[in-house]
């Protein structure tokens, strides 16, 4: 599933790969953990699409639910 919208909250742990962001209307979802550095990079675009206000565009994995992409 496609979407464009704001991140309202962004949440991390020190487990590793454990990302998620609170997506308007979509509520929290997880970044898809492939790579500690793909889960890290996702966090800064989350968290500097929180902090700016900006709307994000991305992919939600339809049969996991998870962050798949995220464009800022």
């Amino acid at each position: 599933m496609n979407f464009s919208k704001k991140i309202l909250q962004v949440y991390s742990s020190p487990h590793s790969k454990n990302v998620w962001g609170f997506v308007e209307t979509l509520g929290w979802r997880k970044v898809q953990p492939l790579t500690t550095d793909g889960a890290t990079n996702m966090f800064l675009v989350l968290t500097a699409a929180k902090s700016s206000g900006i709307a994000v565009s991305g992919t939600i994995d339809d049969a996991s639910n998870e962050i798949t992409t995220i464009y800022l």
